[in-house]
């Protein structure tokens, strides 16, 4: 079988032929073996029928990704997209979004959810990440029956379970589509700065037992160097090289900056299109610009959450392009991003997970691994480790390579928006719902399990503190609780602001400020800032504290996050005019503080839409209109080319 020009491989003409009798799929098949030509198939059947289709995407830069794709082929006209801080044509057939979005919109019972043939879930196995896993499962239950979803994920061991969990809570049987084997091979290498090469029995040799020992090598990080040269060496570029932190992708890319990577002609190409790219974004006073570009016409380049938005997109451009050779990256570039290289570099095996290092999950290494090797280019994949044999302990490492892909689990844990909608809709029958999470499902049927009574236990617990609140009176939403429900992201922390009057004595800048201390996280990265005279004059931060207290007293396991007013200098400097330049000073990665003013647009504008009080809304209007500007505003920036 035929489909845009590739032959199909016998796994994608099984999915598609499911897609054809209008079947619910799931596809779990290994990195890079072309599933998203499924979806594409499943765009294509639903469009033909003259039906929607959505496609939900875990990560903005792949909706991004998609939105483009899309639009290319389909239309400007056939094609939208709804992000938390972008909404072009959102009526289109096609509409891309995050799967929060998709799960507000069917809290709202949108009518934009009417008429839809497919929802694709691309990256499935997402509902494993312990802080969002849990809009996956909420979207899977709560979406009308009569969307059919193609699911799409990595290879994972209990995919049968997730799809009998599935069909049972959307009433349908899922077609289980499987597959093992990658059109490229992938090889995989352990490597030593000091010995070079090394096999996994020559890192049993060395390994020390005793963890004195240990320690001594542990702090001896070896160079990107060696490895980078061997791989070279071998001509097995363009290089994906995987690093865990931030200071180590720019290093590490510093450190390789002189390798000229590039032909004359290629480097014309880039400047060509760089001087294009960066005309279109506005980026000239962008101040890692200079160095950035001596590094691109070098053929290296690196990317990662702390640049800004649109320099991470003038990189996957060059590197579509074949113009980077080696890409420093961090390990979200490895999710769903369709740009594989000929091999992977694994700067080290162990990552920091906010308390310790630990060695990465197979499924983990495997997800990022599977970028080496491109179809129809490399006749094998290449994934190298490094290693410091001493100190590496080869028992993990064999599991790494070698061990079975941990399942899928639950992190089912209803938000506060889905409890105040579904109590407010179904009173005591919502726990029917909720005791649908996977968390439940056992071989066939959904029992009361012990982590399910702790799991129902929080959600009482919630409701007993919503009604002490005043969000909810006995099943009914209070005007408090109807907001709540509404905003869906911070909404307890917002209605609550909203009520106590806290937003009436605030200016469209402090506003910006304030809304923009509901969505911060704390950050390790972030240097400590004196609290603001915002803070120190702003009462509603009681409120908050009161609440989560309110919250300790009701046993919610939970509470509510403290508001973090440790951006309040440049957020206020930011709604005050000033430009990306000027602040540099406070020395915060630009790309995390771009991040934190597009939430806080799209906090803005969720408020905006929803508030009863004309005053406060044209207040929020105001503070939008001060905040979404320049490299924040991202509807500009996925509009460029």
């Amino acid at each position: 079988m035929e489909y845009l020009g590739f032959t199909l491989d016998p796994f994608q003409e099984q999915a598609v032929r499911a897609v054809d009798e209008g079947r619910s799929v799931i596809v779990s098949a290994p990195t890079g073996c072309g599933k998203t030509l499924i979806a594409e198939y499943a765009v294509d059947v639903s469009m033909y029928l003259g039906k929607k289709v959505v496609y939900t995407a875990p990560i903005k830069a792949l909706s991004n990704q998609k939105f483009r794709d899309f639009r290319k082929r389909f239309g400007a006209h056939a094609v939208g997209i709804h992000t938390g801080d972008v909404t072009l044509n959102p009526d289109a057939p096609l509409l891309i979004m995050t799967t929060e979005i998709f799960r507000n919109l069917i809290l709202e019972e949108s009518g934009r959810l009417e008429g839809i043939h497919y929802a694709v879930f691309d990256e499935i196995h997402y509902l494993d990440d312990p802080e969002r896993g849990t809009v996956w499962e909420e979207s899977i239950i709560l979406a009308p029956q009569s969307i059919r979803f193609l699911c799409l994920s990595a290879t994972v061991p209990n995919i049968r379970e997730l799809a009998e969990w599935m069909g049972v809570v959307r009433g349908t049987e899922f077609v289980i589509v499987k597959e093992h084997v990658r059109p490229v091979p992938l090889r995989h290498h352990l490597f030593s700065a000091k010995y070079g090469p090394i096999t996994l029995k020559g890192v049993k040799k060395k390994y020390k037992k005793r963890l004195a020992e240990r320690k001594k090598f542990v702090r001896r990080k070896p160079s990107s160097k060696k490895i980078v040269h061997y791989v070279l060496s071998n001509e097995q570029y363009p290089i994906l090289y995987f690093c865990f932190n931030r200071r180590a992708c720019e290093a590490n890319a510093e450190r390789h900056a002189d390798l000229n990577l590039l032909n004359d002609e290629e480097q014309d190409r880039v400047r060509e299109m760089v001087d294009e790219l960066v005309a279109q974004y506005r980026l000239d006073d962008y101040v890692r610009l200079g160095r950035m570009r001596r590094l691109w016409e070098s053929g290296c380049a690196y990317h990662h959450a702390g640049i800004l938005p649109a320099a991470k997109e003038i990189v996957e451009r060059l590197f579509t392009e074949g113009l980077i050779k080696i890409l420093f990256c961090t390990e979200t570039f490895a999710l769903g991003i369709n740009m594989p290289a000929s091999s992977v570099i694994f700067d080290e095996l162990e990552k920091f997970n906010g308390v310790e290092f630990t060695y990465l999950s197979t499924r983990h290494y495997r997800q990022m691994a599977g970028r080496a090797g491109r179809r129809g280019m490399d006749d094998v994949g290449h994934v190298y480790s490094q290693v410091v044999p001493e100190a590496a302990d080869p028992k993990e490492i064999e599991r790494i390579l070698h061990g079975h892909d941990e399942k899928i689990a639950s992190r089912f844990l209803a938000s506060y928006s889905t409890i105040l909608t579904l109590y407010n809709r179904f009173g005591d029958e919502a726990y029917a719902i909720f005791r649908k999470s996977l968390r439940n499902y056992r071989k066939g049927e959904f029992t009361l399990t012990r982590s399910y009574r702790r799991e129902e236990a929080q959600i009482r617990n919630r409701i007993a503190f919503l009604q002490a609140a005043g969000f909810l009176e006995g099943r009914e939403l209070t005007p408090k609780g109807g907001l709540a429900a509404a905003v869906s992201g911070y909404e307890i922390q917002a209605a609550e602001l909203y009520f106590t009057q806290s937003f009436s004595e605030s200016s469209p800048r402090q506003l910006a400020v304030i809304l923009a201390a509901l969505v911060t996280e704390e950050s390790r990265r972030r240097p400590r800032v004196a609290a603001s005279d915002i803070r120190l004059s702003f009462s509603g931060e009681k409120a908050i504290n009161r609440l989560r207290r309110l919250e300790v007293r009701h046993g919610v396991a939970q509470p509510i996050r403290e508001m973090d007013f440790s951006l309040a200098g440049p957020i206020m400097s930011w709604a005050s005019g000033c430009t990306l330049k000027e602040l540099e000073s406070y020395g915060i990665p630009e790309g995390d503080l771009v991040r934190v003013l597009r939430m806080t647009v799209q906090l803005l504008r969720t408020l905006r839409d929803r508030l009863d009080d004309p005053v406060v809304s044209e207040r929020m209007h105001e503070a939008l209109l001060l905040v979404n500007r320049d490299v924040v505003d991202a509807q500009a920036e996925l509009q460029v080319g």
